[in-house]
């Protein structure tokens, strides 16, 4: 008689210890740990006691929120290894999502790694479950658990008929608690015990004859039950092994050299991810050989496994070709512990096209609606019944009876049967065709499309019609250089289809709508294409688990009715009418029609290579225009990357508006496509965040985020975009409603002098104590900061030191708002000017790092300040001893027309204050000078700034320069060499400083529209130079912009000084190092002597490779003259210039 199979997880595990305890059964890749069966109980035992320890007793259900790796394993297992019950979830969900699963399973623990998955322990604080974090894999002694402080032990709860009593898991007790996502009701909870799971392990065990030799290469997430189930559990109970890719997920790149390293057999995954491997194969080919003298190949698995959806036909043949294995589809659902039915081993048994299989140890009938099963060839509903099906939905009667009538439980799916038992899916019951009455399977229509001879891809959907009801549509996808007429497709079907099933319209596309996980779903595509040919308003708007990818689809034929627009229509119009011009971003997945639709409204859109250069360029586009410049991105990673920009925007009091598209709403908390709570990541960056959740909010979303970001202090905003929304589409008459109230912004510098504008009520009387401190004071001072020069307060402030006679000196970012020139600009003295000051006027800046806090010893211990700033609560923070609130151009103005109203008066040239700082900026220019003066061989900082100084001198009055700098020693220097005559001339890493910005700003420089207070450009009127004056290391952060600088064929002049590294040579002193890390690159280093130049030639563009003062004169006056893009790679000694602390240590 046969051994009788084990009942629980630890019993399946437990025999594999007994007869292989030594053998291997888990490896994580890249040099991760190695397993035996006898550590990983060990391990679990370990974990058990520590988790009893707690206070977990039988029947608590405990969640964990981890990616793929050892520790959720050993987790898991422990969890269940003391009869809890375990939870696994998407450590990706919100915060929302983390309370409504934990509260709707009653979790009595939550297990996190350290350190991870914030919003998790929000939720659970909010619920009152206690919290342990799990540290590293520690061998045998498992995974240490720290407790969050004040849990030392759970409280003692009863559980209501919960498990008896006993430390060995019962075949009874719940092992796995997961949740199904219902599409017309809240997601279910489906219970499985150890014996669900362990006649599910046994099945898929006997389904693919696996053994201890057998090795899975996990590709599913091991919170959903197609990873855990068929892919680590059937393993490991086999005896056999698991490999765990270290980054805790799948990777197309890496994932057949990991297969091949680590000797793996088989795998199994959804079809989206099968289709990326082939994707893969058909553009790179097989993995590399291990040596040159071979030529690559795929590895001998044993078979592929395919769950979860439909696999094509043509994909699997494919699949079989090139992979060289059998690629077995499987028909599985949570509430069967995973799989029902499987394609056999080839040595077992026929793989019929089109069928998922034959029963794996479950009874399975085709049902009418009267539960009368059916025979071969008929078609109902399909519905099973075995030791592996949950006993029911937990607290949902409701739910139970329809799911579970006539003692089968009923999939949801329509099937059919042939006489040897395979079983044919013909579709979900919701999506079949009624035509008239004549119900028509979508499937059965999608086969005879498939096998017209040129179709790659085809889906049947259902459409409206007013004589049947419904009729058959089709979206096709030719195969490329294929041409075909719906007349011909329709002949071809005549032969195989009766013509009730014929596909009335066939719309052709170039791809077809895809969720964010590779799905195709009908629904999604039939309003794709109904929405294409202009379906009135009430086909339905697409669900929240529409295709992200159709964002990106082409328009189906027929085009478009002109009575109605799609989203991203809507969303350049919104742009259009709050008159932005400009668009910067990277297009993807799902926003690039957002991009398209842009250009039609004549919005120019700048694509970048990354997104954190071009939320650099946006804002400064911001800075430079005072409206809001906007950035496009795509979901997740593209929003995280964003934020770069968005937080550099924002500390700096720029305005910028984020764009971004995100996952389908109804997927959320699923694992979808790139899923992020953007709106929450975003939110502590901006100042606004808001989501359009349908097309009707995106005008009024759109225009509050971006009147937000200029009004009060400026800054960043946010606007989330989800896939599901940017496929809906709306009337024209309905969109111009929503439209009248979006209008143009309206710069504040423009209306800043308009008399209708109000004041501050206290304005007045401040000035007058500002007025009076400044007239007797002995040592005043004006610091004019960038807010200043964003204000465009130049004439202002211009008119205040013509009066006053003031000294004054600008903040890096603040040069150019009166000339370097000017007799009372005394930057070259600016640490005496500090020191000294008794009062200073400090208009656009804040007093923070770069003006030392305002506090000694920089600042002499008795100044007064007066503080002009447009943000209430920074003069609040400051406490100045009069604090001026409004916008700059607006605040100086009235204090310059009142200081020469009012009989001011005017310190004279001679003014022993005056003299002193004149004398002090003397000799330190002088002091420059002769550095300057000096060419050196090498190259150093000073003569190269000496020559690229001279050469912007000697440009023509028409032409109109903008300086972009960044790097430690490059922008420390440029700043005090390169004098500015311009406002807004002087980009630099501003407030936080900021490496990477330098070629983002030098894009958006060479493309704002500039323009003085109403009047004058920036650098005046004619041609354009943006000069982006890099050191090596910042041009590094964002290099390959210079394919977009030579794509829009911009007048942007690189210049690289380049010193081989960060500061440049080995400043570390003397240093000891062991023998490991002897050999190693000194941390500050790069390749010595880069050629940075041949990246610009290798898009088109001009570049120069310069050692000497005469070669870069000549490359300079070349580069400056064609005002194209070009490079000018520096190469300077290594040891110039210094180790830079704060960017005003020179000072």
């Amino acid at each position: 008689m046969a051994d009788a199979k084990p009942q629980t997880l630890r019993a399946w595990l437990h025999s594999a210890v007994e007869s292989r305890g030594d053998a291997t059964a888990i490896v994580v890749t890249q040099g991760g740990p190695t397993v035996t069966h006898a550590g990983l109980e060990a391990a679990v035992d370990a974990v058990a006691a520590q988790l009893r320890a707690l206070g977990v007793k039988p029947g608590d259900l405990v969640s964990l929120a981890f990616p793929n790796s050892l520790e959720f394993v050993v987790l898991f297992l422990a969890v269940t290894r003391v009869r809890a019950t375990a939870a696994p979830l998407n450590a990706a969900y919100t915060e929302e999502e983390f309370k409504f699963y934990m509260e709707d399973a009653q979790a009595r623990l939550l297990l996190l790694p350290e350190g991870g998955t914030p919003k998790a322990q929000a939720a659970a604080a909010a619920l009152g479950v206690p919290v342990a974090h799990a540290g590293s894999y520690g061998g045998e002694a498992g995974v240490p658990l720290r407790p969050s402080p004040g849990v030392s032990r759970l409280p003692d709860v009863d559980i209501p008929n919960g498990p008896g009593p006993g430390r060995t898991p019962d075949p009874a007790d719940v092992a796995l608690f997961l949740h199904t996502s219902g599409t017309t009701s809240r997601p279910k909870g489906v219970p499985l015990t150890h014996a669900n799971l362990s006649a599910s392990i046994g099945n898929i065990i006997a389904t693919y004859d696996l053994t201890p030799v057998d090795r899975s290469y996990l590709v599913m997430p091991l919170f959903h039950v197609h990873g855990l189930m068929a892919a680590l559990l059937a393993s490991l109970s086999a005896g056999g092994s698991v490999v765990l890719p270290a980054s805790g997920r799948f990777s197309a790149s890496i994932f057949w050299d990991e297969v091949v390293q680590s000797g793996a057999t088989w795998y199994t995954a959804v079809p989206t991810m099968h289709q990326i491997l082939l994707s893969r194969h058909r553009s790179h080919g097989p993995p590399a050989p291990p040596d040159a003298s071979s030529a690559g190949a795929y590895p001998p698995l044993r078979f592929i496994r395919s769950c979860s959806a439909s696999l094509a036909a043509s994909v699997l043949s494919e699949m079989e070709s090139v992979f060289g294995a059998p690629v077995l589809e499987a028909y599985a659902m949570t509430e069967a512990s995973h799989q029902m039915t499987a394609n056999p081993l080839p040595a077992k048994g026929s793989h019929k096209a089109g069928s998922v299989g034959l029963p794996t140890g479950i009874e399975l009938a085709i049902l009418d609606e009267q539960g009368r099963e059916l025979g071969a060839g008929e078609r109902g509903e399909v519905c099973i019944r075995g030791a592996n099906v949950t006993a029911g939905y937990r607290s949902n009667p409701a739910a139970n009876e329809a799911a579970f009538a006539f003692g089968w439980f009923h999939t949801g799916d329509e099937g059919k049967r042939d006489e040897e038992g395979y079983l044919f899916l013909t579709g979900r019951l919701k999506e079949l065709i009624n035509r008239g009455g004549e119900k028509i399977s979508p499937l059965e229509v999608d086969a005879a499309l498939l096998a017209v001879k040129g179709v790659a891809e085809a889906v049947a959907f259902s459409a409206p019609d007013a004589h049947y009801g419904e009729e058959v549509n089709a979206a096709v996808v030719l195969e490329p250089g294929v041409s075909l007429t719906q007349e011909e497709v329709q002949g071809h079907l005549k032969n195989h289809l009766a013509a009730f099933k014929l596909p009335k319209r066939v719309f052709f596309v170039d791809q077809l709508p895809r969720t964010a996980t590779g799905k195709i779903q009908r629904r999604f595509v039939a309003q794709a294409m109904l929405a294409g040919e202009g379906t009135p308003a009430a086909a339905p708007a697409a669900p929240a688990a529409a295709a992200a990818a159709a964002a990106t689809a082409p328009s189906p034929t027929p085009s478009a009715s002109s009575t109605t627009l799609d989203s991203p229509s809507l969303i350049a119009l919104s742009l259009a009418r709050l008159g932005i011009t400009h668009l910067f971003g990277v297009i993807g997945i799902p926003v690039t029609a957002i991009a398209t639709a842009a250009q039609q409204q004549g919005i120019h859109f700048l694509s970048f290579r990354n997104e954190q250069a071009a939320g650099y360029a946006a804002a400064a586009y911001g800075y430079l225009t005072g409206t809001p410049g906007v950035l496009l991105t795509v979901s997740g990673p593209g929003c995280v990357h964003a934020l770069a920009g968005v937080s550099h925007a924002q500390v700096n009091t720029w305005p910028l508006l984020l764009l971004s598209g995100s996952c389908t709403q109804g997927d959320i908390g699923q694992g979808d496509f790139q899923e992020l709570d953007q709106v929450g990541v975003v939110r502590p960056f901006v100042k606004e965040s808001g989501r359009a959740k349908t097309i009707g909010e995106i005008p009024g979303v759109v225009k509050r985020a971006a009147e937000a970001t200029v009004a009060g202090r400026p800054g960043a905003a946010y606007v989330d975009l989800p896939a599901d929304v940017l496929h809906e589409i709306i009337t024209e008459e309905d969109a111009r409603k929503l439209l009248e109230g979006v209008k143009p912004l309206v710069p504040l510098w423009r209306t800043a002098l308009d008399p209708s504008v109000p004041l501050a009520s206290n304005l007045e009387s401040n000035l007058t104590e500002a007025i009076a401190l400044l007239r007797g004071a002995k040592a005043p001072l004006l610091v004019v900061g960038k807010g200043a020069a964003y204000a465009h307060a130049e004439k202002e402030i211009v008119a205040l030191v013509e009066a006053s006679g003031i000294p004054f000196l600008p903040t890096p970012m603040g040069k150019g708002v009166l000339p370097d020139s000017h007799p009372l600009c005394v930057s070259a003295a600016r640490s005496l000017a500090l020191a000294q000051a008794d009062v200073a006027l400090v208009v656009g800046a804040r007093l923070n790092w770069i003006l030392h806090f305002g506090q000694p010893p920089k600042w002499a211990a008795g100044v007064k300040f007066v503080l002009v700033d447009v943000d209430e609560s920074e003069v609040v923070l400051r406490r100045p001893v009069v604090g001026l609130v409004g916008d700059a151009r607006a605040v100086v103005g009235r204090l310059a027309a009142r200081w020469a109203a009012e009989g001011g008066q005017k310190l004279p040239t001679d003014n022993p204050w005056v003299e002193k700082l004149k004398a002090k900026a003397s000799v330190n220019t002088a002091k420059m000078e002769s550095l300057l003066s000096q060419d050196a061989s090498p190259l150093n900082f000073h003569c190269s700034l000496r020559v690229l100084r001279d050469k912007l001198a000697a440009l023509p009055p028409s032409v109109s320069t903008i300086l972009c700098s960044e790097g430690a020693n490059t922008m420390d220097m440029g700043r005090t060499v390169l004098p500015q005559s311009a406002p807004r001339s002087r980009l630099d890493a501003a407030t936080w400083g900021t490496m990477g910005v330098g070629l983002g700003y030098a894009v958006a420089a060479a493309v704002a529209p500039l323009s003085g207070s109403g009047e004058s450009g920036s650098g005046g009127s004619g041609e354009r130079l943006v000069v982006a004056l890099e050191g090596d290391s910042a041009f590094g952060f964002s290099g390959m912009e210079v394919e977009t600088m030579v794509r829009y064929n911009l007048p942007i002049v690189v210049i690289v000084m380049n010193n081989g590294g960060i500061y440049g040579g080995d400043r570390r002193g003397p240093v000891e190092l062991p023998e490991t890390t002897r050999s190693d690159p000194v941390p500050t280093s790069f390749v010595e002597g880069a050629r940075y130049d041949r990246m610009m030639e290798a898009f088109g563009g001009q570049g120069y490779h310069v050692t000497t003062v005469r070669e870069l004169e000549g490359a300079l006056e070349r580069a400056f003259a064609e005002r194209r893009p070009a490079l000018v790679n520096v190469v300077i000694d290594p040891m110039a210039g210094a180790e830079s602390g704060r960017l005003t240590h020179k000072n």
